[in-house]
């Protein structure tokens, strides 16, 4: 008979439909649980704190040192992504997993125009919602310069996405991009792959 924690997707604590003191309970003993002694990680990584889970976060002074942070497989949707992009208490942050959350457009936005997070240089958003019209806004208003590491793998990012991606101007500093298990076509792909912001680059997943 398989073990449990064969089906386990999420953590046992699942916050993300708690609310009011049960939520800040739950979600004041799992930051205490994930947070490095130096103050400078924090892995929730499928706790699935939901939206309602990161209006806490965002308001916990233990997390102001954090460096790395990892949130993939959390549920926080488009809301909960603003949150991150506006919490200044994520000023230091220069490693964010997002993976697995749910992020569509309007979260993209909210990110890459964020003013808090201009540290960042790897961000992973796999296996989230993006499809062309995120992958458009990232590749025209991205705000967050020093990213080097992009990993947008499984977005169902088609032909006119990934050529945007490709030609954009506003990732100077971007050394390597993920875009595997997308929807382009091999056509749009080799074009990419000669576009000025992927053929500077020393890794490139199509």
């Amino acid at each position: 008979m398989p073990s449990i924690s064969h089906f386990e997707i999420y953590k046992p604590a699942e916050p993300c439909n708690l609310v009011g003191d049960p939520l800040r309970e739950t979600m004041d003993r799992i930051v205490g649980e994930c947070l490095s002694k130096d103050g400078k990680e924090l892995n929730l990584k499928g706790y699935c704190v939901g939206h309602n889970g990161m209006t806490v976060i965002t308001m916990d002074d233990r997390i102001g040192k954090v460096k790395r942070l990892n949130l993939g497989g959390n549920r926080i949707g488009d809301d909960g992504v603003q949150l991150l992009a506006e919490a200044e208490l994520f000023s230091k942050v220069n490693w964010v997993e997002l993976g697995g959350n749910d992020i569509g457009p309007k979260g993209i936005r909210a990110l890459v125009n964020s003013k808090v997070l201009t540290k960042v240089k790897t961000l992973n958003l796999y296996r989230n919602c993006l499809k062309n019209e995120g992958a458009v806004i990232l590749a025209k208003e991205n705000k967050l310069q020093k990213i080097e590491d992009l990993d947008l793998a499984q977005n169902e990012i088609e032909d006119e996405g990934l050529l945007a991606l490709a030609h954009s101007k506003a990732f100077p500093n971007l050394v390597a991009a993920y875009l595997d298990n997308n929807f382009a076509s091999a056509e749009a792909r080799e074009e990419a792959r000669l576009g000025p912001n992927f053929k500077k680059l020393q890794s490139l997943n199509l």
